[in-house]
């Protein structure tokens, strides 16, 4: 595409640059939601259609006044009074449009190319002054062109053009000879057409992304991708985590920041694999947002096996066999970190390497891990020893006020650390997550633990957390860890601790690479993301920020949806040697 332009630059004597949404960007799912920003701020109520209902009203004074464009200046004397004075809110704005008003990197050589070789101006319908666009291009570094913008001209590309005719009359130059680059169809390419100019239909492909609710927050989140100048490569996990991830992490570590303050937290262990990457991004905060945190290797399969004794071993059979169909029987105990019996032990029971576990030999598997009972209690009483080490090596006392971080989505992890904890040692633990889909059987776990979050059917509705919860697996992916899942703790005598991890059952080299790459695009993103909300002086609203995962979730694109199918075996727990199964395969569309 920009080869082309610049074949079309090269045959034209002059060159007019639009500037909004071609030359510049704005980090925005529309420009009109810098007012939410203003309306946040000063906590004005419905500040955006206030401002719109002011802009309607400066056209009709225009028009009573034979003018042909609106101020700035002129919408703010419309508005109605507020809390504020509307010249403040007047001068925000003009600060919030050139805070967000950023060079649209895909194109700003190109204009700089242009400059050196070419005359260039710059055409724009826009309500701001002059300076507006002075200071703009002074702040970026940028050589002002001349500028033609329609409030100080009087005059409007958009209506029928005539401030084309200004420009060609300016510049001296025959209207056939004056090359326009612009996105609006109309005014920047129609109404260039009539005049009689050369022109060029810019189309951005990183076109502005909308959200599902939100505000501003969401808004900024759903779109800083495009204003980057080393945005992550399209169709990369890099770019799904910046996009998706980013937000989702960010959001809900701001959550958790808040969450753990109103419960007087003492330690907060962002647990294995998905607390890998909130760990990371925890220093992020500022000082004082966060109570003392660790990243705690554990998972449902290792806490379980720790809460596992003689007097309630019959009721974890279940737990054993859980998702087990398709497996191979010695893989039901690899699982869960217990070695086989010999091949022709498992052969002569008839649950050898060439069975598969299904409904016709379930019975079988269940008398045969019954008579396994021994060996597996004796695993059950080294991970509980180990766990008891691991604890202390992370900070946590008996006393203390402990929540552990996981995704989702039923509390059964927590469930199984609270029953593990009871027989260790005495804390009150409390569960914060990004999604409880809110089951009955999380209804009946929230009913005696402490569980709480960011997406509930209170917050974000019972439809979508349903649409969340069904595509959970994509949601793993971006809170995934480059090291393998946890199963138990080896103890030691001299405290230290040695964690067990499963790799799965099938050889699939590049998970840790995926998450690495995703892992590194979150990071960014939130680096990025509380930078231009300290710039433009916005307090992030976690919720909102935490949209676009939902958002994604909710319409998986089949440009992502290839890419997750290149993901095999992602769930070590239900991966077999029998098959390999895609990532995709779990996604709802």
């Amino acid at each position: 595409m920009l080869s082309d332009l610049k074949k079309r630059i090269a045959e034209a004597d002059a060159v007019s640059f639009d500037v909004f949404d071609t030359l510049f960007l704005r980090p925005l799912s529309d420009p009109e939601d810098l007012f939410d920003i203003i309306g946040e701020k000063h906590s004005i109520a419905g500040f955006k259609r206030l401002r719109r209902e002011a802009q309607a009203k400066a056209f009709q004074r225009m028009q009573r006044d034979g003018k042909r464009e609106i101020t700035l200046d002129g919408i703010y004397d419309c508005l109605d009074e507020l809390p504020v004075p509307a010249s403040q809110l007047r001068d925000e704005e003009l600060q919030l449009e050139l805070a967000l008003t950023i060079p649209n990197p895909r194109l700003i050589d190109v204009f700089k190319e242009t400059l050196a070789q070419k005359r260039v101006v710059i055409t724009s319908d826009m309500y701001l002054p002059r300076a507006f666009f002075d200071e703009l291009f002074r702040r970026h570094g940028l050589q002002p062109p001349a500028l033609f913008i329609s409030s100080e001209r009087n005059a409007t590309k958009r209506d029928v053009g005539e401030l084309f005719d200004i420009v060609a009359n300016d510049l001296d130059v025959e209207h056939a000879c004056l090359l326009h680059i612009g996105d609006n169809a109309i005014s920047d390419i129609e109404r260039a057409k009539e005049k009689g100019l050369a022109t060029y239909h810019y189309v951005d492909w990183a076109s502005p992304v909308k959200t599902t609710g939100g505000g501003a927050s969401a808004s900024l989140a759903s779109n800083l991708y495009r204003v980057l100048e080393r945005a992550p490569a399209r169709g990369t996990f890099a770019e799904l985590g910046f996009r998706f991830g980013g937000p989702a992490a960010t959001g809900f570590l701001d959550w958790i920041a808040r969450k753990s303050r109103e419960d007087r937290i003492d330690l907060i262990l962002f647990v294995s694999r998905d607390g890998h990457i909130l760990e990371r991004l925890a220093s992020s905060l500022g000082a004082g947002q966060l109570p003392e945190y660790a990243y705690f290797k554990g998972s449902r399969v290792a806490f379980t096996m720790a809460a596992t004794d003689d007097a309630n071993f019959d009721s974890q059979i279940d737990f054993f066999l859980a998702g087990s169909h398709g497996l191979k029987p010695f893989e039901v105990l690899e699982r869960i970190g217990i070695e086989p019996p010999a091949d022709s032990v498992m052969d002569d029971l008839g649950l050898g390497a060439a069975t598969t576990v299904s409904d016709a030999n379930m019975s079988r598997m269940r008398d045969f891990l019954s008579a396994y009972r021994a060996t597996i209690l004796q695993a059950c009483r080294r991970n509980r020893r180990g766990l008891l080490q691991y604890l202390i090596q992370a900070g946590v006392k008996p006393g203390m006020r402990v929540a552990m971080v996981d995704v989702g989505w039923n509390g059964t992890t927590q469930e199984a650390l609270d029953m593990a904890l009871a027989k260790l040692m005495d804390v009150q633990l409390y569960g914060y997550y990004l999604c409880l889909n809110e089951s009955k059987e999380c209804l009946r776990r929230k009913a005696k633990l402490r569980m709480d979050a960011l997406f509930s059917n209170a917050s974000i509705g019972a439809s979508r957390v349903t649409r969340v919860y069904e595509n959970r697996v994509a949601v793993e992916l971006f809170f995934s860890a480059p090291h393998d899942a946890v199963i138990g703790y080896q103890p030691s005598f001299n405290g230290s601790v040695g964690v067990i991890e499963d790799p799965g059952r099938s050889a699939v080299d590049h998970h840790a690479q995926v998450s690495i790459e995703i892992g590194n695009a979150i990071a960014d993103f939130d680096q990025g993301y509380r930078a231009l909300c300290r710039t433009i002086g916005v307090k992030p609203d976690p919720l909102a920020t935490a949209i676009p995962l939902a958002d994604f979730v909710e319409r998986i694109d089949q440009d992502a949806l290839r890419l997750l199918s290149s993901v095999e075996n992602f769930d070590a727990w239900g991966s077999s040697r029998n098959q390999r199964v895609a990532l995709s395969t779990y996604i709802v569309t």
